[in-house]
């Protein structure tokens, strides 16, 4: 399948408030597990009555222990903390890139900023496993819309270079947003396990330049030729799958850190919540910076490649972090994933926007999306058979093997992908 292409000879530019608003707001969407993971140790100690106590929780306790491995309360903590807000993505992303192509991307992003805000904060009030699901449910429903709404308004106003230029400036605030929010929930955390919630407010901040800086109408685009209309999809899905698979694997094995690191660096190293927090934290900064170079990283690659280059690192960051024997060399192995980890979110945007036609963007955005919180759904599951109590360094053993055996395949793939990667796209306008 080829590349689409799309002319816009007066593409409608965005100004640099505009472009500030989608950068801050796409930073302020990593919130979720960021701000939550170092305190996921706390949460399961004072919470660990309500598992016995609370029939919401011993229900889903009971619902969860058809999956593998033990339904603990420390698993529990994990499934509502982590994965229900990407389940909620998971089924919300769809319909918000609906509403993004024919509604408008600014009201969507403005209404999910507030209800993120609001949804994000309830964690700080919340008593029981019900109120936090709720709470975390709504919240994986505006951070669909956040997700969806900003990159494909970066698609809707860039091209070519300059739009892979900006996925990975997009990229490279999540990454730093995951920075920033790591260690202010590590710092925060030590206070309690309450006040790392009070941090979602910041989505406010962000509102009114939402409403000031962004368009509601999309950009206008040249119509497309009744050729292009007619005998090629909007979606093409056998290009797209091969998105949506490698969008599901490389979110998968990502999220292992953010939901197994903090208990392995608990265990092995006695580590305190901030030191739990710096490690992901470090693993984000590196990946903030390899993504505001990924154009230069397109610019010699196809996007087939780059994931095989993302499985690689991440592959050889996972072993050193499975023979650290001191938090420091732990620290080292986030360095070597933190490119993978950098990679991957603007290689999908890129992919996706290179072959989906404008007027199918937002829901092409939504379908990827959703593929990416599969993956984090999917984490806390997949990672529970691997988990050894006995040795902390299995799990990290195991998915570096895989890795590995994910990066080999990828790259005998990227020499035989053709225009299914092509190195240089003619991206969608």
């Amino acid at each position: 399948m080829s590349e689409r292409s799309e002319l816009s000879p007066q593409k409608q530019q965005l100004s640099a408030h505009g472009l500030f608003v989608i950068l801050a707001a796409t930073a302020i969407a990593l919130l979720a597990t960021p701000l939550a993971s170092p305190a996921m140790p706390q949460i399961a100690r004072v919470f660990a009555d309500n598992a016995q106590n609370e029939p919401f929780a011993r229900a889903i306790l009971t619902a969860i222990s058809i999956l593998p491995g033990d339904a603990s309360v420390i698993f529990l903590v994990k499934f509502i903390l982590l994965s229900i807000p990407a389940l909620f993505i998971i089924l919300g992303a769809p319909l918000v890139g609906w509403l993004s192509d024919n509604v408008g991307r600014k009201s969507l992003l403005n209404v999910s900023l507030i209800v993120f805000g609001v949804a994000g904060t309830s964690g700080y009030f919340a008593d029981s496993f019900l109120f936090m699901f709720v709470g975390r449910a709504v919240l994986g429903l505006s951070i669909a819309g956040i997700k969806t709404a900003t990159v494909a308004m970066v698609g809707d106003y860039y091209e070519g270079p300059e739009r892979n230029r900006v996925i990975g400036w997009q990229g490279s605030a999540m990454k730093f947003g995951g920075v920033i929010f790591m260690l202010l929930g590590g710092f925060l955390a030590n206070t309690s396990w309450q006040t790392p919630f009070l941090a979602y407010l910041l989505a406010f901040v962000i509102v009114p330049s939402g409403f000031i800086a962004l368009s509601e109408s999309l950009p206008k685009t040249s119509p497309e030729t009744p050729q292009t209309d007619v005998n090629t999809p909007s979606i093409p899905m056998l290009s797209a799958s091969y998105v949506f698979i490698s969008a599901f694997l490389a979110s998968a094995f990502f999220f292992i850190t953010p939901v197994q690191l903090p208990f392995y660096l608990r265990n092995v190293f006695s580590a305190t919540p901030f030191e739990m927090g710096a490690a992901i934290a470090l693993g984000n900064t590196i990946g903030a910076l390899s993504s505001l170079i990924y154009h230069k990283f397109k610019a010699r690659l196809n996007f087939v490649a780059i994931y095989a280059l993302i499985y690689l690192s991440m592959a050889a960051g996972y072993f050193v972090v499975a023979s650290a024997t001191t938090y420091a060399t732990a620290l080292l192995g986030m360095v070597f994933a933190g490119i993978g980890f950098g990679l991957y979110m603007p290689n999908q945007s890129s992919w996706i926007l290179s072959i989906v036609a404008a007027k199918r963007r937002g829901f092409g955005v939504g379908l990827v999306t959703t593929a990416m919180f599969v993956g984090q759904f999917s984490a806390p599951i997949l990672a529970q058979p691997i988990i050894d109590p006995d040795d902390p360094t299995a799990i990290w053993r195991s998915v570096s093997m895989a890795l590995l055996g994910l990066a080999i395949l990828y790259g005998v793939l990227a020499r035989f992908s053709g225009n299914l990667a092509a190195t240089n796209s003619t991206s969608t306008k």
